[in-house]
């Protein structure tokens, strides 16, 4: 018998550690429905849930970086470099276009077209800025925008090879792309400085925010292995319970069995584990059954027998013709078929045999009801 699991153990449920579905308010609920990948239960797998996630996360990111180029327009069309503009615009249709791979349920796609084209996009304002001055430059540090889109979208190990892209497009913009005087000027003599800081910022930015993913990364997957412990501790304690109960409910027809209702039968379905168990026994219980009405029956033949053998035999010793009684058995169309006829003499072939004594044990079992017999 397996030991019952503590009150405190049977009250809870997987429910209780499985992160509960958040409440989302009806604008964002249908820009989600507009535009990602759809809910998926909190019980489905961790792969699922971590690919909506990540295609909610898309969505949410797609929809402010339309509202930022939106509000972009105004200073666009202020500044000198018209491709800064186009730039703009043409991130607004990738950004349509990004949307569509993503509730097509590929957000990869989506993730990698989305970081490329931001990437390419700055880096055509960068080097169509002519000449570069010293305010141009701080357009450098607009990368990390890239670094962090590859991050949340991408593998996190991606984001090193944004990281040198962005260097590199930063160290040529600084050498070979024409400058102003007073830029000119101020990288002979502080190259170094100059360069630094923004190419600091790349590598900063990459080191910190893949850190950061790849440590929520492995907090979601030990989150899911704790709610996966935990449903499988309630699947194996409700199995335990199931199967303690049939234990139970079988113990209780082999009693009823014992004390001689042959109709008992073990109540079990077939959700049950034991229910082959169950049928087997309900089987021999049927047979059984049936071999213990028929040894009844064959026990009320052998007493008619008896009974009409000792009928004949007080009647041949009062030389009077025997009036045999029918015995409501299975003897009744052979003493129907002898009514009225002389038979002649055969000798026995055998032996006649004694009397059979009842057995005490099956007496106890099934006691034998007399037969009304009709007395001559």
């Amino acid at each position: 018998m397996y030991p019952r699991p503590p009150k405190d153990e049977q009250n809870w449920s997987p429910g209780d550690v499985v992160e509960q579905e958040e409440k989302k308010n009806n604008l964002v609920q249908w820009w989600y429905n507009l535009t990602s990948i759809p809910e998926v239960p909190i019980n489905a797998s961790f792969m699922r849930r971590e690919a909506a996630r990540k295609s909610h996360l898309l969505s949410t990111l797609i929809f402010w970086l339309l509202v930022v180029f939106v509000l972009f327009i105004p200073g666009c069309l202020a500044l000198p470099n018209r491709y800064v503009l186009v730039a703009d615009l043409g991130m607004m249709v990738i950004c349509v276009i990004a949307l569509f791979f993503n509730k097509s349920q590929k957000p990869l796609l989506a993730g990698i077209l989305l970081t490329a084209a931001f990437e390419l996009a700055l880096t055509m304002v960068i080097f169509t800025t002519w000449p570069l001055d010293e305010p141009s430059i701080q357009q450098y540090e607009l990368f990390v925008f890239g670094e962090l889109l590859c991050v949340s979208l991408l593998a996190p190990s991606s984001v090193f090879i944004v990281m040198i892209y962005n260097i590199m497009i930063i160290t040529v913009s600084l050498i070979w792309q024409p400058h102003t005087a007073i830029l000119i000027q101020d990288l002979q003599t502080q190259f170094a400085p100059i360069w630094v800081r923004p190419a600091g910022v790349q590598i900063l930015v990459a080191f910190v925010s893949y850190l950061w993913v790849k440590s929520a990364t492995k907090a979601i997957a030990r989150a899911d292995r704790a709610e996966m412990i935990a449903k499988l501790e309630h699947e194996m304690a409700s199995q335990r319970r199931e199967l303690e109960e049939g234990i139970q409910q079988i113990l209780q027809t082999h009693v009823e069995i014992a004390n001689g209702n042959l109709n008992a039968r073990a109540p079990l379905n077939q959700d049950n584990v034991l229910w082959q168990i169950a049928r087997a026994l309900n089987t021999l219980l049927v047979r059984l059954q049936r071999a213990s009405l028929a040894e009844k029956e064959l026990r009320r033949v052998e007493q008619a027998v008896e009974v009409t053998v000792q009928t004949i035999q007080e009647a041949d010793k009062q030389n009077e013709a025997a009036r045999i009684s029918f015995t409501q058995t299975e003897i009744d169309p052979l003493i129907a078929a002898l009514q009225g006829k002389n038979i002649a003499y055969t000798p026995a072939p055998f032996a006649q045999r004694a009397p059979r004594q009842p057995d005490p044990l099956q007496v106890e079992m099934s006691p034998y009801s007399p037969y009304p017999f009709r007395q001559p």
